[in-house]
Parts: C-alpha cells; structure tokens; sequence
C-alpha cells in the first residue's frame, strides 16, 4: 500500500492499479484515533484536465462543507462521464481504499456531484446506498428511472430557477414523485444563478449542512 497522507492539506494522489487520480483534502486535528467523516465529490464535465477534481474540491466542496470536518476525496473521471460502470468501479474502488486506510466513521459518508458528477451521484447512490448515508446533488438532471428505486437514504437536492442546461422541471417533477413514495428528500431552489456560476453554489451547499448533520445521527 502507498504512503498515504495523514497532516491536514490537499494532496494529489494516484489510485492502483491504473494510475486513477484523485485529490484528497485532509481536514485540521484529522487523528487516527477518531473517526470522522467522509465526502465523495464527483466534479462536472468538460474536458478532463489532470486533476480535474482538486479543483472541484478546493472551489465549491471545501468551502461549503469544510465545517463538517470530513476527509474529502476528489477523483478524476476516467470515462467520458460519471454514469457508467467504468467510472463506477474508479468511485467504488476510492471509497473502498479510504475506507481501509484512514479512520472513518461508516454512519457519515456523503456523496455529493455537481452537474455531470450530479447526474453520477444520482446513479451510484442508487445502486451502492449501503456505501453512503447522505446524498447532495447539485445542479443536474435527475435519470428516468431513479423514481423507481428503493430509496432508503436521505437526498439533498439543490437546483437553480435559471438553469439553462438543465430545467428545473424535470428536478422537481422527480422530487415529488419520490416525496410521494416517502423518500426523505429535500429540495432548495436557487434564484438567479446560472448553471455555470459554481461559486454561487456555495453558499446553498453550506445550508444543507444542518440537514446533512440531522441524519447523520
């Protein structure tokens, strides 16, 4: 097993086999004595630059759940998006090698996307929802069928009133049907943001925060 990073900073990391990148931010007083928790953060699409993620974490995921005091794990997307079993294993096998290698609290692990990276987290929390005990997805178009899917974990949903990629009818449309079902989901709508004004995230994906907490517990 690699050297891994214990002291509080931003590291850029390679997973193995297959030299998959991620970024990893290690929080102030991390100590392997205390479990803490975890945040999965699948960036938005684009071209993928080396170390796409770190810039996803250190622009909106850090600065808006920085208080939860978690590990933060970025990786790169290997494939031409998040929604395939590709890019599936790269997420699975990253949780699975944090997991064993630093002292996480298995009741707060977060998986949060924004746009693309939205789209994945939808999917993967679907399909591995013993994985993760708390969803937000940000800025994305919710799949057709994950209305049919046994929800058993909560879903924080946050989507802009001006997005023009992706409408915010088809977000919210899902979110009642699933409300319907007693899934515990909630949903924050932003006024004034563009889809492609991240920063502007920041602040919604901070008031989640208490929610995120609330079901921790």
């Amino acid at each position: 097993m690699q050297d891994i990073p214990t002291t509080p900073g931003i590291y850029e990391q390679v997973l193995r086999p297959g030299s998959r990148r991620y970024t990893i931010a290690i929080p102030d007083g991390y100590t392997e004595d205390q479990p803490i928790p975890l945040i999965i953060a699948l960036h938005w699409g684009g071209p993928v630059t080396r170390y796409i993620g770190k810039w996803y974490l250190l622009g909106v995921v850090a600065p808006a759940l920085g208080e939860l005091g978690a590990i933060i794990a970025a990786p790169d997307c290997t494939d031409e998006h998040w929604a395939n079993l590709n890019s599936e294993e790269v997420v699975i096998d990253l949780l699975d090698y944090i997991t064993e290698s630093y002292n996480i609290d298995s009741r707060r692990v977060l998986l949060t996307g924004y746009s693309m990276g939205g789209i994945g987290t939808w999917i993967l929390a679907a399909r591995h929802q013993e994985r993760f005990s708390a969803v937000l997805i940000v800025s994305a178009k919710p799949p057709t069928d994950v209305v049919g899917v046994r929800w058993n974990i909560p879903l924080y949903v946050i989507h802009s009133r001006r997005d023009e990629i992706f409408p915010l009818g088809d977000t919210e449309t899902t979110v009642n049907r699933l409300r319907e079902k007693g899934v515990a989901v909630k949903l924050d709508i932003v006024e004034g943001s563009t889809h492609f004004q991240t920063e502007q995230f920041v602040e919604p994906m901070q008031a989640a925060i208490p929610w995120i907490s609330d079901h921790w517990i």
